[in-house]
């Protein structure tokens, strides 16, 4: 078919702008970063492809109505008459990319013709054949009632070729509706509606919002969506269609729209008239329409009264040709700066994938740059030095978790870790030791056995021969396994969790500095086989300190034991006399006789008081050794040790691997040798969509 270019469009400083954003589209730079565009939104049947049609001269098949069920992105690119062609291809939306068969199928699709080939048949043939591949129905279909899918998020691309064109693209997304029925559904309007949206909300889209002339404005939501994907309204333009098919005595309410003083746009409103139904099939050409349109607008009573740059299709290109420029221009330096971003990005991803890994000299080079990198992450991570970007509960800031579990291990243990609470001298739960806030039910209603009563019937059951009032030496040991028995449960539960989080560390590290999953997944069960014997170690070394504290005798060095005992004696002490009346610095006369007597207690209370004082003592001197001992001993030296899975990946490991064993760690599959050429092809086409941007001058 005859195609007339959109040359008003153009000028020459215009022209050169647009070649080059036709350049970077050439090199497949747009499926990575936006660029700008033209996009028609409108309501169903508001005139959308008919719009189109005039923009660019290729002419849809009649059954518009179907073929808006999908995008349809028009690429227009002036070349020479030998290369003149028309290239349809596919691609695939957010929805198909999901179904690695669908993307594989949607993007064979492909069919190329010669310029004079393409005409209305076999357009409206090719849409059917894009429609069929997409699931949905096209022109031809005429049963709607049995179809799963009626709309797509693909995109059909038209790529036209030829020396009457000039570079342009511009893309027409399916029409808005309101009313669901049997033939498209409340679905087929959320479908819908995300497409527009996705488009719209791109910021170097400009979006032509359509309007049928002969619907109420209010009903037209599309220019709902319009303002919130562009609330200042610098990318939106107002089109009036249908002009000529608005009822006598209506005119006025249009002509007031178009000369934006109801919806005040920034870049105002144009009206046009394009070919109806029954002109398309009576022949009319593109030519005609546009003399069709002319006439109209010159000689038609109140659209006369419209300023003449504001009505007619040449009119709306001379406008857009500016504002495509203008945009183009104020987004470039952001183009230019996300492809400098994509290349970077991607270079470090080829990067990540090294060299080939053919021979076993390229696999252990490989894995050895692999475990530098890892130990140099775990270098960091163990050190406290992390990456500023990274959230704050990152999995990767493994030494914060590691210090916020010990901590936390810590404080458990001190306030749960006990089997009775221990008291003060004045005979009140001592706070250092409550598993309970003040005023808690706990403290309303004694729900366990008092320490004291404890102590003594321990020490009732316990007697032998020894004299009255004297202590089995049995006894304290015996009270010591059982007020530390829960020690066990709190540590085991700190090793699992420095564990867990060791793993997690490991996952998100791996990922970072492994792009090939297959070598991820290899990599990450050796660790988890390491793991899992540290974990068996550290279980190990949990249970020879604990029988090392529970097992043997009571004994310490610390004088901080002595120290304590001592301190909790006179205080005894302190607290009998203070209930006789005797107060630090007060002059009274003593009966020592009495004074005696208070100070001193029964054989079996003074031993009670004196086993809990010496338990208590030495418990805390135990406990707070023990907690080291766990925390340095098996966290430290089992778990983040060199032996351990967040040190295992190193050079040694690496070296040690026979060659079988690298060839299964690091045999470079087809699928990484595919994302290799992919990134490569990637970065040179970036570098040369660099050098064509940063040598423009825009």
């Amino acid at each position: 078919m005859a195609l007339k270019a959109a040359a008003d469009l153009h000028n020459e400083k215009r022209i050169r702008v647009l070649e080059i954003i036709d350049k970077l589209r050439e090199l497949g730079v747009s499926e990575s970063v936006s660029l700008p565009q033209l996009v028609v939104v409108g309501d169903q049947s508001s005139g959308k492809s008919s719009l189109l049609e005039g923009l660019t001269g290729l002419s849809f098949p009649v059954a518009s109505d179907l073929c808006t069920r999908f995008a349809t992105q028009i690429v227009l690119r002036r070349v020479s008459a030998d290369e003149s062609e028309a290239r349809i291809t596919i691609i695939p939306g957010p929805s198909s990319i999901l179904d690695d068969n669908a993307e594989e199928r949607l993007r064979g699709f492909e069919r190329v013709l010669a310029a004079d080939q393409f005409d209305s048949d076999e357009f409206a043939k090719i849409f059917d054949e894009a429609a069929e591949c997409m699931g949905i129905p096209g022109p031809s279909t005429t049963d709607l009632e049995n179809i799963e899918k009626r709309f797509s998020d693909d995109i059909l691309k038209i790529e036209l070729s030829g020396p009457e064109h000039h570079h342009l693209s511009v893309v027409d997304v399916p029409g808005l509706f309101h009313n669901p029925t049997k033939y498209q559904t409340e679905e087929d309007k959320a479908v819908i509606r995300n497409l527009i949206e996705r488009w719209i909300t791109d910021k170097r889209t400009i979006i032509l919002a359509v309007m049928d002339a002969r619907n109420n404005f209010a009903n037209q939501g599309v220019f709902s969506m319009a303002r919130a994907a562009d609330p200042a309204g610098k990318r939106t333009v107002g089109i009036i269609t249908k002009c000529d098919a608005v009822e006598r005595g209506d005119e006025a309410g249009v002509i007031r729209i178009a000369k934006n003083e109801v919806e005040k746009l920034t870049h105002g409103w144009f009206a046009v008239k394009n070919r109806s139904t029954r002109e398309i099939e009576q022949g009319m050409t593109i030519e005609g329409r546009h003399r069709r349109e002319k006439e109209f607008f010159s000689s038609e009573v109140p659209w006369t009264e419209l300023p003449r740059d504001r009505v007619g299709i040449h009119a709306l290109k001379k406008f857009l040709g500016g504002l495509l420029y203008d945009h183009i221009r104020s987004e470039f330096p952001s183009v230019v700066k996300d492809i400098e971003d994509l290349l970077a990005n991607t270079e470090k991803d080829l990067d990540l994938l090294g060299p080939s890994r053919q021979t076993t000299t390229d696999q252990r080079r490989f894995l050895n740059r692999v475990a530098n990198r890892y130990q140099h992450e775990v270098d960091n991570a163990l050190g406290g030095n992390y990456d500023s970007e990274l959230d704050s509960n990152s999995p990767l800031k493994l030494r914060m978790h590691v210090r916020a579990l010990s901590d936390d291990f810590a404080r458990v243990i001190t306030k749960q870790g006990h089997a009775k609470v221990f008291r003060t001298t004045s005979g009140e739960e001592d706070p250092e030791f409550s598993r309970f806030t003040k005023g808690s039910f706990r403290h309303q209603k004694v729900l366990e056995e008092d320490i004291l009563g404890w102590i003594r019937r321990i020490y009732r059951e316990s007697r032998g021969t020894e004299l009255p009032g004297t202590v089995n030496p049995g006894v304290l040991q015996t009270l010591f396994r059982q007020q530390s028995s829960r020690w066990e449960n709190y540590t085991r539960s700190l090793i699992s969790n420095v564990v867990d989080a060791v793993q997690e560390y490991n996952d998100d590290i791996l990922e970072n500095i492994s792009p090939d999953e297959d070598v991820r997944e290899k990599l990450a069960q050796r660790l988890t086989r390491v793991q899992d014997e540290a974990h068996a170690k550290a279980t190990a070394e949990c249970s020879r300190i604990l029988n090392d504290e529970r097992g043997g005798i009571l004994q310490t060095v610390n004088h901080y034991y002595a120290d304590t005992l001592n301190a909790i004696r006179e205080e005894r002490v302190r607290v009998r006399l203070q209930e006789m009346g005797l107060q630090d610095g007060a002059m009274k006369t003593l009966d020592l006789s009495q004074v005696m007597q208070r100070v001193h207690l029964s054989n079996e209370d003074q031993a009670v008081n004196d086993i809990h004082d010496i338990l208590k003592a030495y418990y805390k001197v135990a406990l707070k050794r023990f907690a080291d001992n766990i925390v340095i001993q098996v966290v430290e030296r089992h778990i983040l040790g060199r032996e351990g899975p967040v040190r295992a990946l190193c050079s040694d490991m690496v070296n040690d691997l026979d060659e079988e064993e690298l060839m299964e760690i690091a045999g470079e599959k087809f699928v990484t040798s595919t994302m290799r050429n992919e990134l490569i092809a990637k970065c040179e086409r970036f570098r040369m969509a660099l050098d064509i941007a940063k040598g423009t001058g825009i």
